[in-house]
């Protein structure tokens, strides 16, 4: 008689982070849990890849998911929009764009995934954007001169070592001012326009 053993294993799956634009892109959504898995059963693993960058007139790209079988599915990052428009929606929601008439919602994270994005800052010029949200935090709204920080991701030893995952991206400024930065775990830094 054979006896096949089931192993506990310890999973961390995050998926693609959004293209940011004017303002940051949300984190990949992230899922860490243990699963039961039977020996001589194979699982499929999907890694989606990251959205692509947009301009000020041009969102970016929500990133696309991640899969560990069917067991776990991570949401893709929620773009970061153009300008004058809200954040997209993902595993963590993408900040809004700079505006000059109205505060803007960031894009929704996913339950148990991520978190919001930030909202755009003050109405007058140099218009801050939003910051993308992050899978250990919510995007920064934008204020004053400076876009919102990105969120800050999610820290676990499953490599060996402490490392964060799925930071979300900073808020640029449509004029002269000051990025966000990106949160812990891989999020970039906001810009400014050039010439602005």
């Amino acid at each position: 008689v054979t006896q096949l053993v089931n192993y506990t294993v310890t999973y961390l799956v995050v998926a693609g982070g959004a293209g940011g634009a004017s303002a940051g892109g949300g984190a990949g959504g992230l899922i860490y849990n243990t699963y039961s898995v039977s020996a001589g059963q194979s699982y499929g693993i999907t890694v989606g890849g990251g959205g692509s960058a947009g301009t000020s007139g041009v969102s970016g790209t929500n990133g696309a998911n991640s899969a560990f079988s069917s067991i776990a599915v991570s949401v893709g990052g929620g773009y970061g929009t153009r300008t004058d428009s809200v954040g997209g929606n993902g595993g963590s929601g993408g900040g809004a764009g700079a505006n000059g008439g109205s505060i803007l919602a960031g894009g929704s994270g996913t339950a148990g995934q991520g978190n919001n994005g930030g909202s755009n800052g003050s109405t007058p010029a140099p218009y801050p954007a939003g910051g993308g949200g992050g899978a250990g935090a919510t995007g920064g709204n934008g204020s004053g001169s400076t876009g919102g920080n990105g969120g800050a991701g999610a820290t676990y030893t499953i490599s060996g070592s402490s490392t964060t995952y799925a930071g979300g991206g900073g808020g640029g400024v449509y004029q002269a001012g000051t990025g966000g930065s990106g949160g812990a775990g891989g999020g970039g830094s906001g810009g400014t326009n050039a010439g602005s």
